[in-house]
């Protein structure tokens, strides 16, 4: 039984990091070659359209979820990965912005028709007492593929093994995000069937989607624990978002680090997430309740800290950074863990899907929030939007 549990979690976690892989892959490597030839306003566009498909969609996909076998949403999500990347390899090796902001608007209606998919599976597939402990396993190898992709996208640009006519770094980038987004494709084939809840109401169509999550989201605050819950999720992602756009405006901008050395910063961070994620697996999804308020205390610290390394030397100012965003990490593991699993497990087994959407429509409409915020930063030095990030 236990072999049957640890394969079943295998195929699951091995069709969502290797997404996860690509969309910061390809997503990193697209910001670092903006930033680089001057286009900075591209950041913010391509987190707003990134985001935008889980605003948009995520009623529909929590509906699909409720209604459909998991598993099949899985493989129409990695089919539509791998449609997304081909675009996307074309659009780097022509320099068309255009076709890369595309891409990544469809990395995300991908992204959004996976995610209650998985999400549900989880507490389908494991009993309720595991859940925890499987959310921080995936989250440490989802985050170490996050790391990997953050931090190969750099140094995959910066390469230049052959002299040819469009840059080898960029060739190396378009391989590598279609190559992977095949092997998550055979991944998802493996992922297990479980026949749809049959639910006896059988809700309608979400055909208004974000609107349709607004409302359910008010029947929600209810049930005031799974509402403050959802709302710390998005808020968690909102802060996120926009501290991983400014690590990056803060190593090349402000700091004149390499893009190699910038795609290392945000290493740190996910490091601590991992560490964060293993010690919250020793909690229980009611974790949330004592860990939630230090755990933000801690973020907003480290983040006012990191704000004021350009006033350190020279030589300290790259380690003072690894140590303040690896602080950050561990904290946003022992916040989010908990959260995670509580918002899996409270809802009934009929409903899991379409709170799982509601929360996606959140998290991402504070993604959203962040894009539009980061214009605002841009009128502020990297340092100072740090300090910024560290009071909110």
């Amino acid at each position: 039984m236990a072999g049957t549990l640890l394969k079943q979690a295998a195929a699951l976690g091995a069709s969502y990091t290797l997404g996860t892989f690509n969309d910061n892959f390809f997503k990193q490597a697209t910001l670092l070659l903006a930033l680089s030839l001057g286009y900075s306003g591209f950041q913010a566009w391509g987190t707003f359209l990134f985001a935008l498909p889980f605003v948009l969609f995520s009623a529909w996909a929590g509906w699909l979820a409720d209604r459909f076998p998991k598993k099949y949403l899985v493989v129409a999500a990695k089919w539509l990965e791998l449609a997304a990347m081909l675009a996307g390899a074309w659009g780097i090796l022509s320099l068309n912005w255009a076709a890369m902001l595309f891409m990544l608007f469809c990395m995300g209606v991908s992204s959004t028709l996976f995610s209650p998919a998985l999400n549900g599976s989880i507490p389908e597939i494991f009993p309720p007492g595991n859940v925890p402990r499987v959310n921080a396993l995936f989250k440490l190898f989802t985050t170490v593929s996050i790391l990997l992709g953050v931090m190969l996208a750099g140094a995959a640009l910066d390469r230049q093994w052959f002299d040819t006519m469009i840059p080898f770094g960029r060739w190396l980038v378009a391989v590598g995000v279609v190559v992977a987004a095949v092997f998550g494709l055979a991944g998802a084939a493996l992922v297990p069937y479980r026949p749809a809840v049959q639910n006896q109401r059988r809700p309608p169509f979400p055909w208004l989607g974000a609107w349709d999550s607004l409302r359910d989201f008010r029947r929600m605050r209810r049930d005031r624990a799974l509402a403050l819950v959802i709302a710390a999720d998005a808020f968690f992602y909102c802060i996120s978002t926009l501290v991983l756009l400014e690590i990056n405006a803060l190593g090349m901008r402000e700091l004149t680090f390499s893009k190699t050395v910038t795609s290392l910063l945000p290493t740190a961070l996910m490091l601590g997430i991992c560490a964060g994620a293993l010690l919250a697996a020793r909690g229980t999804p009611q974790s949330w309740r004592r860990w939630l308020a230090p755990s933000c205390g801690g973020i907003g610290c480290a983040l006012l800290a990191a704000g004021f390394t350009p006033h350190l030397p020279e030589n300290l100012r790259f380690p003072a950074l690894l140590l303040l965003y690896g602080a950050a990490g561990v904290c946003g593991g022992l916040y989010l863990i908990p959260v995670a699993s509580f918002i899996q497990v409270r809802p009934a087994p009929e409903e899991k899907g379409r709170v799982l959407g509601v929360d996606n429509c959140l998290v991402f409409s504070g993604i959203l929030l962040a894009s539009a915020v980061y214009w605002g930063l841009e009128f502020f030095a990297p340092s100072t939007g740090h300090c910024i990030l560290g009071g909110m």
